[in-house]
């Protein structure tokens, strides 16, 4: 019995480290500087008003479409990003506001881009503002993905390659298309 309470003993105060090294871990991660906020850009105030470019993305891809918008946002185009939604503002409703309100929409595409319901949703409703107010949808490819078929048969700017030349071509071919166009001539 004595070398049997001396092992629980042991396996007692191993548990005991394991749990205080959790926990001081936690701590210490807790007490870190917060990362950046990323940019806040408001919903337009007019009624009327809209964005240049509604960007959808699968949360895997937030880093990347934050990427992506901000570069628009810096080129002077008016960029809906659901990450830069405002505190105390209803997401679906901006969602919808902004989709409703903008002259194009960009769909990420990567690995994970279908597999989630809510993109999915989002690529429905782009691509009939494209049928319904002769809107332009633009799919981005960032991975080496099979594009859906409505997708497919649309010219998709490729920026697979970030820091190439053909990325920093493709990316300002992607901001002409979305500058707004002058009705005069």
């Amino acid at each position: 019995m004595g070398s049997v309470e001396l092992a629980l003993g042991v396996i007692g105060a191993v548990a005991t480290v394991i749990a205080t090294a959790i926990q001081v871990r936690d701590r210490l991660s807790r007490r870190r500087a917060p990362a950046a906020a990323p940019p806040t850009v408001e919903p337009p105030a007019a009624p009327g008003g809209g964005y240049d470019a509604f960007v959808s993305y699968a949360r895997a891809d937030t880093r990347t479409a934050r990427a992506l918008a901000t570069r628009l946002h810096a080129e002077g185009l008016r960029v809906f990003l659901a990450e830069w939604i405002g505190p105390g503002l209803v997401e679906t409703l901006e969602k919808e506001t902004a989709l409703r309100t903008t002259a194009n929409g960009i769909l990420v595409f990567s690995g994970t881009t279908m597999n989630d319901a809510a993109i999915r949703d989002e690529y429905a409703a782009l691509l009939r503002r494209v049928h319904s107010g002769g809107r332009r949808f633009i799919p981005v490819l960032v991975d080496d993905v099979d594009l859906p078929p409505f997708a497919e048969i649309r010219r998709p700017v490729d920026l697979r390659s970030p820091g190439s030349a053909p990325y920093d071509q493709n990316l300002t071919a992607l901001v002409r298309a979305l500058q707004p166009r002058s009705d005069a001539t």
